[in-house]
């Protein structure tokens, strides 16, 4: 299960790392701006045999769950991005890798998504928190 674990990461991570240049190349030609990975999400069954895989095969190193990622484990890789991995969060949720980019301008980004067919939908509320420091509202959210 492990090795066949292994294998799917390091085929996904050839994979992205292609297509991530290509497009790259393609943006560039187009004057399009640059995105990058903020922040990829694994959602799996075991949390903890796959934040021991990812630990081995990259050499990187986990923290504690943190209760506003959905009890996700974070850690940081060496481009600066963020890796979480978690459980699902409902019953009818399956294991799903997502990927979030952080772009320059989110405006402009939205528009060409839109453009592109996306449907975009927010919820109108900013991310607030109390006097504890515990968040009171949730995040406006784009779903593509």
């Amino acid at each position: 299960m492990v090795k066949h674990l292994i294998w799917v990461i390091l085929l996904a991570a050839v994979i992205c790392g292609q297509a991530e240049c290509q497009a790259a190349e393609q943006k560039a030609d187009r004057g399009d701006q640059a995105m990058r990975i903020h922040y990829v999400e694994i959602v799996c069954r075991d949390v903890a045999a796959q934040c021991a895989a990812l630990e081995r095969v990259h050499g990187v190193s986990f923290g504690p769950p943190l209760a506003d990622l959905g009890q996700a484990r974070v850690t940081g890789a060496p481009d600066g991005s963020l890796i979480g991995v978690r459980a699902p969060l409902a019953e009818h949720e399956e294991p799903i890798i997502r990927t979030y980019l952080e772009v320059e301008d989110i405006a402009k980004s939205v528009e060409e998504a839109e453009s592109a067919g996306a449907m975009v939908e927010t919820t109108g509320e900013d991310h607030s928190y109390n006097e504890s420091g515990n968040r009171t509202a949730g995040p406006k959210r784009i779903k593509m």
